[in-house]
C-alpha cells in the first residue's frame, strides 16, 4: 500500500513501526555464562533475604489488622493504611524476588530502591533509641539486613546471574 500526499503528490510507503519482534527467552549471549538465577549463590543470598523481608511485612500487616480490630489502634485509618503500604511493599519485593530467581533483572532497581530506604530509616530509629531496647536491636537488625542485600545487588556476582533478556523492559504490541 502506498500513501500519496496531496500537496505534493508523492509517493511513499505507509509508515509502519520498525521495530523488530522479540523473543522474551532469548538472552544475551555471554562467553562466561555461569549460573542464572536461584542457581547463582549471591542470587539465592538475595531472594532469601526478600523473603525474610515479604514474611516481615506480612507480620506487620496482621499486627496493625489485628489492633484495629481489637479497637487498641489511637486512629484506624492510619493503622488501615500502613497495614495496606506493608501489603503493597510485600506484593513489590515478592514480586522482584520472583523475577530474580528466575534470572530476571526487572527486580533489582525497586529492591534497591527500597534497601536504601529502610536502612536510612532503621539508622534514624537505631540513633533515637535507647540502645539495648527490644526495638533497638530490631531496627539495628533489619538495617544490617538491609545493607546486606544493597551490597550483594550491586556486585558484579549478581549482574552476571541476572542476565538481559531482550525484550524485558519494554513489552512489545
Amino acid at each position: 500500500m502506498l500513501v500519496i500526499t496531496s500537496a505534493t503528490r508523492e509517493v511513499f510507503p505507509p509508515r509502519v513501526a520498525s521495530v523488530p519482534h522479540v523473543d522474551e527467552e532469548q538472552t544475551d549471549e555471554r562467553p562466561d555464562a555461569g549460573p542464572v538465577g536461584l542457581a547463582s549463590p549471591v542470587v539465592c543470598v538475595v531472594v532469601t533475604g526478600l523473603a525474610v523481608e515479604v514474611l516481615l511485612l506480612l507480620a506487620t500487616a496482621a499486627l496493625y489488622l489485628l489492633e484495629t480490630g481489637l479497637g487498641a489502634a489511637t486512629s484506624a485509618g492510619l493503622a488501615v493504611g500502613t497495614a495496606v503500604l506493608a501489603l503493597a511493599l510485600a506484593a513489590l519485593l515478592g514480586g522482584s524476588a520472583l523475577g530474580m530467581a528466575r534470572g530476571r533483572r526487572r527486580g533489582r532497581v525497586p529492591t534497591l530502591v527500597w534497601q536504601v530506604l529502610q536502612v536510612l530509616v532503621a539508622l534514624q530509629v537505631v540513633l533515637v533509641e535507647q540502645v539495648g531496647t527490644l526495638t533497638w536491636w530490631v531496627a539495628a537488625a533489619l538495617a544490617g539486613l538491609g545493607a546486606l542485600l544493597a551490597v550483594a545487588l550491586l556486585a558484579g556476582a549478581t549482574t552476571k546471574a541476572l542476565p538481559y533478556v531482550a525484550g524485558e523492559d519494554v513489552r512489545l504490541l
